[in-house]
């Protein structure tokens, strides 16, 4: 049975993605043979309402980058298709490209491999106002020098003559993030901006996102393996395992009261520290996976430690509203019948940015 939709409704989405898929192909030997296919997103399913932060989260080879790389246009989707304000961009050429590459921006994990080392600071950010004919060429620096300052690169007169090599990780992001709002765009996928920094530098990195979103009207879509980071800056969450959406709902509401057994083993694996009460541990991960009979059942069932064989391992399971804008894929997600609301204490009982 395919994935069905979240039962979420979003009353202005900016962003849906409808039964996204992508699929790629391991290499074989010269014969073809030993080829393997790998399903990075299967029927993704989301609304992304219009100025909201919205997380993607996920350990790593979960599909969430996937999802940010189709959302962009790096890479086309095999199924599915995406809508941005209701029109679809999956087969968008020429002049419309271009637009939609100016409406929609990237912010990457590596900085350093991001910008040109060979291009100074004020030509990098500088480049998509050229490439875009956006403004007056003479205007342009004026542009750089604001967008700078906007990011906390101050004096930016000190900045805008340097190149990458002379600046630290933090800045470099700083740069990055720049070069992505210098024209404006109306949606941001910042992809683990702050992987590479420490947590002093990615506070920062988390309000200048929240100030482009204050200042600028912005839709953010955040990726992240870290729920103490998706806690601190989104509104909503989506749980990918294995490019299939497991749970969703407003951000705090997921971290203080999971629903699927994965959204409690991201918990129950995240560092904990400070003076805070006993810390409950889910416990539902198997420590060694178990074999899957098929592809029928569901997709956590080989690590789910609470799944029951003959029901998980061959029937998809449904989406149970589990709260209010809260909902989770599996067979045993109970409703909340709480205010859905963090215990006291409850926000130092996540650690790690």
């Amino acid at each position: 049975m395919p994935p069905q939709p979240a039962p979420i409704n979003v009353p202005d989405p900016i962003l849906v993605l409808d039964r996204v898929s992508r699929i790629y192909f391991t290499k074989g030997n010269i014969f073809g043979r030993g080829a393997q296919r790998v399903v990075a997103l299967n029927q993704l399913s989301l609304s992304i309402g219009r100025g909201e932060v919205f997380g993607l989260v996920g350990e790593s080879g979960s599909g969430k980058t996937t999802a940010g790389r189709l959302i962009v246009r790096l890479e086309e989707p095999d199924e599915g298709s995406i809508l941005l304000e209701g029109g679809d961009i999956t087969h968008l050429k020429g002049r419309q490209m271009q637009d939609y590459r100016r409406r929609v921006q990237m912010v990457f994990q590596d900085p350093y491999q991001s910008l040109n080392p060979q291009v100074s600071i004020a030509d990098s950010v500088a480049e998509p106002l050229i490439t875009n004919r956006i403004g007056d060429p003479r205007d342009h620096l004026r542009r750089v020098l604001e967008v700078l300052d906007t990011v906390g690169l101050s004096p930016a007169e000190d900045f805008v003559y340097r190149f990458p090599h002379q600046l630290s990780g933090g800045q470099r992001q700083r740069v990055a993030i720049a070069r992505a709002i210098v024209v404006q765009p109306g949606l941001l996928v910042a992809d683990e901006p702050t992987s590479m920094l420490d947590a002093s530098y990615s506070a920062q990195i988390f309000d200048i996102l929240l100030g482009v979103r204050g200042q600028m009207g912005a839709t953010i879509i955040f990726i992240t393996h870290s729920l103490a980071a998706a806690r601190y800056l989104c509104d909503r969450i989506a749980v990918i395992y294995h490019g299939h959406l497991m749970e969703i709902g407003p951000a705090a509401q997921v971290i203080a009261n999971p629903k699927h057994p994965y959204t409690q083993a991201l918990i129950d694996a995240t560092p904990k520290f400070g003076r805070c009460e006993a810390v409950p541990v889910y416990g539902t991960l198997l420590s060694a996976p178990r074999e899957a009979s098929g592809l029928a059942g569901c997709p956590f069932f080989p690590r789910c430690r609470r799944a029951e064989r003959l029901l998980c391992s061959r029937s998809y399971p449904d989406w149970h509203p589990a709260g209010p804008e809260q909902a989770a894929l599996c067979h045993f997600a109970q409703p909340d019948h709480g205010d859905g609301e963090p215990a006291p204490g409850e926000a130092c009982r996540l650690g790690g940015g």
